[in-house]
């Protein structure tokens, strides 16, 4: 059930960490995962799923961890995000791995489980409930019960061995098994049984907790609650990859890196370029780096304004090729997902800003009032879906 292990020279580990989408995947949980890795900077151990099926792979991005990772198992099992199945299998393959790597090295300290994909937490909780004397770190992305729209998710949970020993886990803790919802599982067992609960954000952090109906529960996780926002690499990564791009010397250009949704769109930004005199706009370029990028120009292009011409869209590059083209940008554009009337305050910080704020290029931000992304520290800002005020930053930028 596992392939590709490997060792590296150096201390055994005695860290463990879970992370069911892990380097060299190309996936923003994985990277984020690796990442935390480089910066804890202690020997682990990696258990993490095969994700081929989903996604595709990138040889340079095991740099980001590197040598740190002494042994890995990548384990042949579903690439599913909210199935019960894709839980179980990759529990069972997983645990069976962890167990014989705990018996064979110098024995497990710590266990580090980060979801995004949620079969990491469920498995770092089965270990846990075999190993006590672990302590488990585990990490939430995001609010994981709720989708960015403030809905529910829901997914079955499925009957059998593993659903029985984790409710037995929960209630030998003194709580309240969540019912049939993986989701509400994927909270309530680190809520339950982790030492410490890594939140990226205070605004999600508050949310999450404020989700809690169990008052116990809730004063459990707020006591082991850490805000610890996604790291950003050093300075060298991003001079790692050279690729070739032009860029118009004649032009000041306007990096963004990444897809777009209904709640995170490009239309305030044509709207505030086409605001702008022409010989303005005829200074600027908005350098879009996404995955389909064909459907964004017609997407924009049906605006009919001439804002539309100052954009260009490409597809995605390499992670080591975005970092090293985001120091060529004369300014990156970060936007904020759009929660107003949805929640309390946003609870998201895209983890897109950590890798912005190493460029050492002047970062703008869209922002919603309150939100984790307005709270950092930008070089240029204007509020989300406001055209009068990004038209400012762009003649700004236009004129620097």
């Amino acid at each position: 059930m596992a392939r590709g292990q490997a060792v590296e020279q150096g201390a055994p580990a005695t860290d463990l960490v879970v992370a069911y989408a892990f380097a060299p995947h190309v996936d923003t949980a994985a990277i984020v995962a690796a990442k935390r890795v480089r910066a804890a900077g202690r020997p682990v151990d990696v258990l993490q799923n095969d994700m081929t099926a989903l996604r595709g792979a990138d040889p340079a991005l095991d740099q980001i961890a590197g040598t740190l990772v002494r042994r890995r198992a990548v384990l042949d099992t579903p690439t599913l995000f909210s199935s019960w199945r894709g839980v179980r299998t990759f529990v069972e393959a997983g645990l069976a791995q962890a167990l014989e790597w705990d018996r064979d090295g110098p024995g497990y300290e710590r266990v580090y489980s980060r979801a995004h994909w949620v079969p990491s937490h469920f498995l770092a909780a089965r270990l846990k409930t075999l190993r006590p004397h672990l302590r488990w770190t585990a990490e939430f992305s995001d609010p994981l019960s709720v989708y960015v729209d403030a809905k529910e998710r829901h997914s079955a949970v499925g009957d059998g061995p593993l659903l029985e020993e984790l409710t037995a886990a929960v209630e030998a803790a003194g709580f309240a098994p969540p019912g049939d919802n993986l989701f509400a599982w994927v909270e309530t067992l680190p809520y339950a049984l982790a030492d410490e609960l890594i939140f990226t954000n205070e605004n999600q952090r508050d949310l999450m907790i404020s989700r809690i109906a169990d008052e116990a529960l809730a004063a459990r996780v707020t006591e082991r609650a850490v805000v610890a926002p996604h790291p950003t690499l050093p300075a060298e990564f991003y001079q790692l990859a050279d690729p070739e791009e032009e860029l118009d010397p004649d032009r000041r250009h306007i990096g963004y890196f990444g897809n777009f949704y209904a709640n995170r769109s490009m239309t305030s930004v044509v709207a505030a370029l086409s605001a702008l005199p022409s010989d303005v706009r005829e200074r600027l370029q908005i350098d879009v780096y996404t995955a389909k990028p064909e459907a964004l120009m017609t997407a924009l292009r049906g605006l009919r304004l001439p804002g539309v011409e100052a954009v260009r869209a490409r597809p995605f590059v390499s992670y080591l090729d975005f970092l090293a083209l985001s120091t060529r940008m004369d300014a990156l554009l970060i936007n904020d997902a759009v929660t107003r009337k949805l929640f309390p305050a946003n609870p998201f910080l895209p983890s897109k800003w950590s890798d912005y704020r190493g460029s050492g290029r002047p970062v703008w931000g869209l922002v919603e009032a309150g939100s984790p992304l307005a709270a950092q520290p930008l070089d240029l800002r204007s509020p989300v879906q406001h055209t009068s005020a990004a038209v400012q930053v762009l003649a700004q930028i236009a004129s620097a």
